[in-house]
């Protein structure tokens, strides 16, 4: 079941069909991933903590049911805030008690954050199929601090086949951010039986 739900997440064609499959899911989300053993938000959140440091501001972008921010919380992070899609998600992830704010919106508009308001960006399967596609890139260096980070996680698929690597590519060659880590691929999920190649890639906004 865990896997058909993720396939079905996958299948989203617009944002409002993305969003009401997520409030549907939102109850069950942590159980499922728990099932697809689901560490890239423990992955994310340790090599953003490494970058950036316990005591950065963090927005979580598409912070889902908060397993991004629990884990940043036990590392120390401190300052957290949490942004998603889906208002059902956020108010599991209100339950951990571990965000400072919550805010619902959608990463295909304009962030509803002045530029430089944060230390770090960390956004984990959040660009991926059915979700959020290479145009929402350029928006999350916007937010962050100069000489602050922006951690994502990518599948390798997912990186060379929707235009995600042209897109991280034109944004360093604009300046807009320099890559300073990309990890070796590790399967941080689990689909169909076999572990899915994801990397977790952290760039530095000048």
């Amino acid at each position: 079941m865990s896997d058909e739900r993720l396939a079905w997440i996958y299948a989203a064609t617009n944002p409002d069909e993305l969003q009401q499959r997520y409030d549907w899911w939102a109850t069950q989300y942590d159980t499922d991933l728990e099932g697809l053993h689901y560490v890239a938000p423990n992955a994310g959140a340790e090599r953003l903590h490494h970058w950036a440091g316990a005591d950065a501001s963090v927005l979580d972008a598409g912070c889902g049911t908060g397993l991004v921010g629990a884990a940043l919380r036990a590392l120390g992070v401190g300052h957290l805030t949490g942004f998603d899609l889906s208002q059902a998600m956020l108010d599991q992830a209100a339950e951990r008690g571990v965000y400072d704010v919550l805010r619902q919106g959608s990463l295909l508009e304009p962030l509803p954050f002045d530029a430089g308001s944060f230390d770090a960006v960390v956004s984990v399967g959040v660009f991926t199929f059915g979700h959020v596609g290479p145009a929402a890139l350029a928006a999350l260096p916007r937010v962050v601090r100069s000489g602050g980070f922006v951690t994502m996680t990518f599948r390798d698929d997912v990186m060379r086949d929707m235009g995600f690597a042209d897109e991280v590519q034109r944004l360093e060659h604009d300046g807009v951010w320099r890559l300073v880590e990309r990890t070796e691929p590790a399967p941080l999920i689990v689909e169909d039986g076999e572990g899915a190649p994801m990397r977790v890639w952290t760039w530095q906004v000048p």
